[in-house]
């Protein structure tokens, strides 16, 4: 149930309702039988992402905290369950398309739709890539401390967003085929992770702890991809949704130059936004010796290809 909300009041839902649900959000998959997405998710090799403990208990929307002029991949909310304040990350429906795009003939004949869709759609990016932090021992201690994922009837979510004006969960949603579907086979995935409201400015002790952190998040073998300031809250990474982790198929067929251009890029991305914040520090992230490290590693990798 949703109650009723006025202008400057929180909204409440019942999510008792909304574990019976498409696995996985792909239109060409629309027609299948609906399934109940449990367990660790994604389902393929490599780290996943735990169910929300509370996944049933009632939902209190208290605010948007996310920017309602940044085209992003969902919406974040700050949401009360169980007595417990979160901040609770609602993705829009993943499109493939550009993905496909990127991928023809032998390549993605080799890979596959559905282990494309487990290492590119944002959800399972944050799934696995917050999954390795867990694994690792790392959860809240160099990124915000992620709780697992859940998932929302599409109604509800409806509802949140007509109360938030957030219209923008489908791309075209009107040709959009999983839009058509009865609202019982529709749902919403969203991962749960603390709520972190202090928007602290950056120093150069913070800028070296989250230089630290990064570096840490890398050596596990996830690449964030996405570091900006709109990004970190009290400066700790709070996304993850265009995170590559390894293993990841890309990884394992791309060029040594690709691979090197592309991990390097978050690095380059650190410096630019402590560039940008105008912070006095001598701390940057990419150095010619972190270069000289990556290129020990073998020059081609072509697991995928045939």
């Amino acid at each position: 149930m949703l109650d009723t909300a006025k202008e400057g009041t929180t909204i409440l839902i019942d999510s008792s309702a909304s574990d019976a649900v498409q696995d996985g959000a792909h239109a060409a998959d629309a027609d299948v039988a609906s399934v109940e997405l449990r367990g660790l998710q994604p389902r393929c090799d490599g780290p996943k992402l735990h169910p929300f403990a509370h996944r049933k208990a009632k939902i209190k929307f208290v605010k948007r905290l996310s920017d309602p002029d940044h085209e992003g991949q969902g919406h974040v909310f700050h949401v009360d369950i169980a007595r417990k304040t979160y901040a609770l990350k609602i993705f829009n429906f993943y499109d493939d398309e550009s993905d496909v795009e990127d991928l023809v003939g032998p390549d993605l004949d080799a890979i596959g739709l559905d282990l494309l869709h487990a290492h590119s759609d944002p959800f399972y990016n944050e799934c696995r890539a917050f999954g390795k932090l867990i694994e690792s021992n790392l959860n809240g201690r160099v990124a915000v401390r992620c709780h697992g994922y859940t998932t929302i009837r599409a109604e509800l979510v409806h509802q949140i967003g007509h109360r938030f004006q957030v219209d923008d969960w489908i791309k075209d949603a009107e040709e959009h085929q999983y839009y058509q579907l009865p609202l019982h086979r529709q749902v919403f995935r969203a991962t749960v992770k603390d709520l972190i409201q202090d928007d602290v400015p950056l120093t150069h002790m913070r800028v070296k702890r989250m230089r630290r952190d990064l570096l840490r998040i890398r050596e596990q073998g996830v690449y964030p991809m996405d570091i900006k300031a709109s990004n970190y809250r009290g400066a700790l990474l709070v996304d993850l949704s265009s995170a590559r982790t390894e293993p990841h198929f890309w990884f394992d067929m791309c060029s040594w130059w690709d691979y090197e251009r592309t991990i390097e890029e978050d690095l380059v991305q650190f410096d630019q936004m402590v560039k940008e914040a105008g912070v006095k520090t001598s701390v940057i992230a990419f150095t010619k010796s972190y270069r000289s490290k990556l290129r020990s590693r073998d020059g081609v990798r072509k697991k995928y290809t045939k």
